[in-house]
């Protein structure tokens, strides 16, 4: 069973549920603010689509959450900023990004984000068609974007390097 995580996601659960379904069977969405736990369980009771994925909703922090997964197919990440009301993680910046490719499968998966709150050019690089290799795996923008028209969002392909090019 594949998997999704979602970090800092707050309200945003509706529309990602649909946009991962040919992706994932499961998303765990994260959030570390309680009040948010009424809107979850509201949304995991709407019957939206027997084709969407399974939904687990964590109220922690993103790194704490994070070690909780044995594995991640997809980071789902969007819509976040350091600023007021942000997150202020920096979900594709070195600090969460070494622990989350500790989590992500032997594969490799893919990473869909729209770049928000990236640190140290992470992202840029990501996205490049020279793509960025770090920390032992490969980023490269897909060839496949069919999310970047409407969402604004990229699909990049994260696999494991070999040992001189890491």
């Amino acid at each position: 069973m594949k998997t999704a995580f979602y970090p800092c996601c707050n309200r945003d659960v509706e529309e990602p549920c649909r946009i991962l379904a040919g992706e994932v069977q499961r998303i765990v969405f994260c959030d570390v603010n309680p009040s948010l736990e009424k809107h979850w369980r509201r949304i995991a009771t709407l019957n939206l689509n027997d084709d969407l994925p399974a939904t687990e909703f964590i109220v922690d922090d993103a790194f704490a959450a994070l070690s909780r997964l044995d594995v991640i197919d997809v980071l789902f990440y969007r819509r976040d900023s350091g600023g007021e009301g942000g997150s202020g993680i920096f979900v594709l910046g070195d600090v969460f990004l070494r622990p989350l490719l500790k989590r992500f499968a032997p594969k490799g998966g893919l990473i869909i984000t729209d770049g928000s709150n990236s640190r140290g050019s992470n992202f840029k690089r990501m996205v490049r068609q020279s793509g960025l290799a770090k920390h032992g795996w490969r980023f490269s923008a897909s060839s496949d974007q069919p999310y970047r028209a409407q969402q604004g969002l990229w699909r990049i392909s994260v696999v494991p390097v070999a040992g001189d090019e890491a």
